[in-house]
Order: structure tokens, then sequence, then C-alpha cells
């Protein structure tokens, strides 16, 4: 794939991904639901671990993509 159409395919993952609350995008990544992990989880989380697991999970669907 081109440079332009990489950077097209990732703006509207991060768009889909920044859509979700964290516990959404924990889920998703490790693959199920985690007990005792509800929507109060997205308040105790740093901004920084949200951008961190946000980027993992852009990532994993580009590369899922691209497979």
């Amino acid at each position: 794939m081109s440079n332009n159409t990489n950077t097209m395919i990732l703006e509207n993952i991060a768009e889909d991904v920044s859509k979700m609350s964290t516990g959404q995008i924990l889920h998703e990544l490790l693959g199920g639901s985690l007990p005792g992990l509800c929507d109060s989880f997205d308040e105790r989380v740093a901004l920084t671990d949200r951008d961190k697991v946000m980027d993992q999970l852009i990532e994993r669907r580009f590369e899922e993509l691209s497979e």
C-alpha cells in the first residue's frame, strides 16, 4: 500500500478507536471480558495509559488489515 493510503487507513482506525471507552479498548486488546472491568475504570486510567492502549489497538487493527 502507498504511504498516503496507509496514512488514511491509520487515521480512520484512530478515529474509531478514539470513540471507544478505555474498557472497550482493553476488552478488544485482551480478547475478552475482564472480571470487574467496567466503565468507571475509564475515570481511573491515566491519559498516558489510555494513549498507550489506543496506540496498541490501532497498530493491531492496521496489522490485521495488512495480512
